[in-house]
């Protein structure tokens, strides 16, 4: 039998890659890397690993096989429009992945390994006279600009400053929830569960009190359907798991977490 904080707190460790996992995910990177500076290193400023690798808050590609690791190519100028740009990264990747699934998925490039999916974001930083420096990556199609700003260092440092501060909690609490929206079909965009993550007060004790805290922040004003069907799921399921550990009803709370957030078998 198990309380509802020791299912949460296992949970979440079997959401995390494990040490050797990574190991081989950060060679691929490495490799990746030295292509990608072997092939336009005088037209480069940086290649950086951010997203939720970068912080730690990726899912395991058992858990989302869409899991990803983000490159960032950062050049020194903006010499192309985004389309040029994304087409000369295809044909390098294509040859440099021959064997690999390499397509244009706007606006990155993806190669789909065995072991992870990477995607290739190109980008440079537009300067400003009187302003700070804006990093830009190509806008999503549906945007009528060519370009959008980014900013994911303040995005991971946000994390980091909450996570610490709360314990360690956080990025638990964001690997859970990413959990249960995949489940749902990801009604929501990945950084959106971080930043609302980031954005709440919680009550400083354990991973149970967070989970609950967090879905209870959660509104459906002005959500879509899907998402408006995950809020509600998930208010149910608290306040029935609530219930169960007012009545003492210990040996159905497991039973009642396996039906929304099943444990992963290893």
């Amino acid at each position: 039998m198990t309380d509802i904080n020791s299912y949460l707190t296992k949970l979440s460790k079997q959401l995390s890659i494990g040490k050797e996992e990574r190991e081989e995910i950060d060679k691929s990177i490495d490799f990746l890397k030295g292509k990608i500076w072997e092939k336009y290193r005088d037209k480069l400023l940086t290649v950086d690993v951010f997203g939720s690798y970068d912080r730690r808050t990726e899912l395991p590609q058992s858990v989302d096989k869409n899991s990803d690791v983000d490159i960032l190519v950062i050049f020194k100028s903006n010499d192309f429009q985004p389309s040029t740009i994304l087409k000369h990264l295809y044909e390098f990747a294509d040859n440099q992945y021959s064997k690999s699934n390499v397509m244009t998925d706007h606006p990155t490039v993806v190669i789909e390994l065995k072991k992870i999916r990477f995607e290739i974001i190109p980008a440079y930083w537009e300067t400003y006279f009187l302003s700070d420096d804006e990093l830009k990556i190509p806008a999503p199609r549906n945007k009528e600009l060519k370009w959008i700003t980014t900013d994911p260092a303040k995005l991971k440092n946000d994390l980091m400053d909450k996570n610490k501060k709360e314990d360690e909690m956080i990025i638990p609490l964001i690997k859970l929830i990413k959990y249960f929206n995949t489940l749902q079909g990801k009604p929501y965009e990945s950084h959106l569960i971080e930043r609302f993550a980031i954005s709440r007060r919680y009550p400083e004790k354990q991973l149970q009190d967070y989970f609950f805290k967090f879905i209870e922040n959660l509104d459906t004003d002005g959500q879509n359907e899907e998402q408006k069907i995950f809020i509600e799921e998930m208010k149910n399921r608290k306040e029935n798991l609530i219930a169960l550990e007012k009545r003492n009803l210990v040996e159905y709370i497991e039973q009642e977490l396996q039906k929304f957030l099943p444990l992963i078998s290893v």
